[in-house]
């Protein structure tokens, strides 16, 4: 692991509703974890767990704010970048894109945290934990991936979010994946390989890293090679958690990069 450039490119502070963690906190953490290159990734929903709007101009002061008396804090030990995970862009792309307009913004994560509007737009979180049917659940996933279809004709995103969300949630005795869509996630994916951008594998504070192997080679297949590397932490001790075993995913699968960005562009390191 010491010859691989890492990089967490999804984790959350305290500038996200759910998450108490200072970016210092953050900081210290990943480079204690030896990470090379943060990019900090506060949400910006467009609705929240019942379904109700929310603003659609993000309000950058506080995120801009702690990055800018941090980024140089610990030069030449961490990179620190500024990004962002826009929750339900799809509801609104004009306003998403005109928000993104910041000059000191290098990464953007396009994902899918609320159902669509049609079906109530209530939380994923929420609605999948409230299934009691395995039925309910197919419903779910068809919902999340008419999202994604529409998600990436959008420009608001560099990489698609945990694609595997849903699943995160869902009761396990649903034995529910992505194989009954795998026709349409590989459009998606052709999709998103064609506009130059990429997909994250998101460890999910270590606890899906199994979970992205089909998923992941189904993306490199198609010849897929934009790829982030995140944890999703939300506290101190889930900073890159289960990197490792990541990575050696990874590599098992063909990939032969890791990416960061800057200015919405990624840099590729070799693994």
């Amino acid at each position: 692991m010491d010859a691989v450039y890492l990089s967490d490119y999804h984790f959350h502070t305290r500038c996200s509703a759910d998450s108490t963690a200072t970016l210092a906190q953050q900081a210290k953490a990943a480079m204690a974890a030896g990470v090379r290159e943060l990019c900090v990734t506060d949400h910006w929903n467009l609705l929240d767990q019942q379904g109700n709007r929310l603003p659609t101009v993000y309000d950058w002061s506080r995120p801009l704010e702690q990055w800018k008396r941090l980024r140089n804090r610990w030069a030449g030990k961490i990179e620190l970048r500024l990004g962002v995970e826009v929750g339900n862009g799809v509801l609104d792309p004009a306003a998403v894109d005109a928000s993104l307009e910041l000059p000191e913004l290098d990464f953007v994560i396009g994902s899918l945290h609320s159902q669509s509007a049609a079906a109530g737009g209530r939380g994923i979180f929420t609605v999948a934990r409230g299934c009691t049917r395995r039925e309910e659940g197919a419903a779910l996933m068809e919902d999340y991936m008419d999202m994604l279809e529409e998600l990436v004709r959008t420009g608001g995103y560099d990489v698609l979010g945990h694609v595997i969300y849903p699943l995160r949630y869902l009761p396990k005795e649903f034995a529910l994946d992505l194989r009954p869509w795998w026709d349409r996630l590989a459009e998606i994916f052709r999709t998103v390989i064609a506009q130059g951008k990429g997909i994250e594998c998101n460890t999910s504070a270590g606890s899906t890293v199994e979970q992205w192997r089909d998923v992941l080679a189904l993306y490199r297949d198609l010849g897929g090679e934009v790829l982030t590397l995140g944890s999703d932490a939300h506290r101190p001790d889930h900073m890159a958690a289960a990197f490792p075993q990541a990575v050696e995913l990874i590599r098992s699968l063909g990939f032969r990069y890791l990416c960061v960005y800057r200015q919405r562009t990624p840099l590729f390191y070799a693994l």
